[in-house]
C-alpha cells in the first residue's frame, strides 16, 4: 500500500530539485536558426537616350545634342537589406565633321570624325521591397565612372585622334516592375559628371565646355536577382 504513495513523493521531490527544470529545457528540442538568404546575383541590358552636358560641341560636330545609348552588366543583391551593387558599361558612336571656329563664325573642314563613348560604371545602392507593393522595386544609387573617350578621322595621324579614359561620377534612381520571378523590367535616370576632360581646344574649348558627362533616360531588362 506504501509503493504509490513512494511513487507520488518521488516524482514530486525530483519536480522539485533545482535542476529539474534545466533538464526538461535541455530535453526540448531548441528551432534551429534561419538560413541567412544568400547574395543574388543577375544580369541587365539597357538602352536609352543620353543629353550631353557640352551641348554645343556636340551639336556642331555630330549635328545633335545628343544620341542613343545601349549597354549592361551585372547586379549582386543581398536580399534581407536591399543594397546592391551594380557593374556595368554602355556605347555610343556618332558620326560627324570637324569644325573650325572663328569669330563666332563655323567652318566645315569635310573631314569626317567619328566620336565613341565606352563608359563602364560601378554603382552602389539601395532596392527596397514593400510588402503592399512586392512587384514594384524603386531604387536609387551612385558610383564610379571610367569614362573612354574615342575620336578619329581618315587620313588622321595617331597624334590628331583622341583615344583617352577619364574619371568621373554618376547618381541614378529608378522603378522596377517585375514582371515574373526572374524578369523585370525598369526605367531609370542617370545624371553622369566627367569633369575637366575636354575643352583646351578646338570647338570645346571655343564654348568653354569641359564635362563629357550627361543625362540620361534609360529602359532596363533585367534578368534573375
Amino acid at each position: 500500500m506504501l509503493r504509490p504513495f513512494a511513487l507520488i513523493l518521488t516524482v514530486a521531490g525530483l519536480l522539485a530539485w533545482p535542476g529539474a527544470d534545466d533538464a526538461f529545457a535541455q530535453a526540448k528540442p531548441r528551432p534551429r536558426p534561419q538560413p541567412r538568404q544568400a547574395i543574388e546575383a543577375g544580369g541587365f541590358a539597357t538602352l536609352g537616350n543620353i543629353n550631353f552636358t557640352a551641348a554645343d560641341s556636340f551639336d556642331v560636330i555630330l549635328g545633335s545634342p545628343s544620341g542613343v545609348i545601349f549597354g549592361g552588366g551585372i547586379r549582386l543583391v543581398d536580399p534581407p537589406t536591399g543594397f546592391f551593387i551594380d557593374v556595368g558599361a554602355w556605347w555610343f558612336q556618332g558620326d560627324g565633321e570637324r569644325v573650325f571656329i572663328s569669330e563666332g563664325e563655323e567652318f566645315r573642314l569635310g573631314i569626317p570624325v567619328e566620336v565613341t563613348l565606352t563608359p563602364i560604371e560601378v554603382t552602389a545602392g539601395w532596392r527596397p521591397r514593400f510588402r503592399a507593393a512586392p512587384r514594384i522595386l524603386p531604387y536609387v544609387g551612385g558610383g564610379y565612372t571610367s569614362f573612354g573617350y574615342k575620336e578619329t578621322s581618315d587620313f588622321a595621324t595617331d597624334e590628331e585622334n583622341v583615344d583617352e579614359r577619364f574619371h568621373g561620377y554618376h547618381v541614378l534612381g529608378g522603378i522596377e516592375i517585375r514582371i515574373l520571378r526572374w524578369l523585370g523590367v525598369a526605367g531609370e535616370a542617370t545624371w553622369t559628371t566627367v569633369p575637366n576632360a575636354i575643352g583646351e581646344s578646338g570647338v570645346s574649348a571655343v564654348f568653354d565646355e569641359t564635362d563629357l558627362g550627361g543625362t540620361s533616360f534609360r529602359v532596363r531588362l533585367t534578368f534573375g536577382q
